[in-house]
């Protein structure tokens, strides 16, 4: 399936303005853009794009993808559809094991909101004490 000319822009727009905030300069943006497009060619992650959001997909083993959010949405409820859509999406592509994970508890609102059946556990990622989110289909 190959995308515009416009949809790529505002992919590109979209993870920029993301590696912006959460980096602090253009130089690291650039280099996280190009870690991005590095993983999407070379290991085989997909980005998935819904409303203003970018869901960054790898596959961590057969049916098991590991999912991250780049992008926001103005009205929070925007984000919640955009999960379900998501969800629908790796349902129907045979997913069976879609998780993330955050420092932030924010998510575990939208979880909720979701309707979905989301686990939610605590685990230590690269050092930290991180919310780990599990959906099971």
């Amino acid at each position: 399936m190959t995308i515009s000319a416009q949809e790529q822009q505002e992919v590109a727009q979209i993870a920029n303005d993301y590696f912006l905030k959460e980096l602090g300069s253009q130089k690291e943006a650039d280099l996280a853009m190009g870690k991005l497009a590095k993983l999407v060619q070379d290991k085989g992650a997909k980005l998935v794009h819904l409303g203003n959001v970018l869901f960054l997909v790898l596959v961590r083993g057969k049916g098991i993808v590991e999912i991250h959010t780049m992008g926001n949405e103005p009205n929070p409820m925007d984000l919640v559809k955009d999960f379900v859509n998501l969800a629908n999406y790796l349902k129907n592509i045979k997913t069976k094991v879609v998780y993330t994970y955050s420092e932030d508890n924010k998510f575990s609102r939208i979880a909720k909101l979701t309707g979905l059946p989301i686990q939610q556990k605590k685990a230590v990622v690269n050092g930290k004490e991180v919310n780990v989110y599990i959906l099971e289909f």
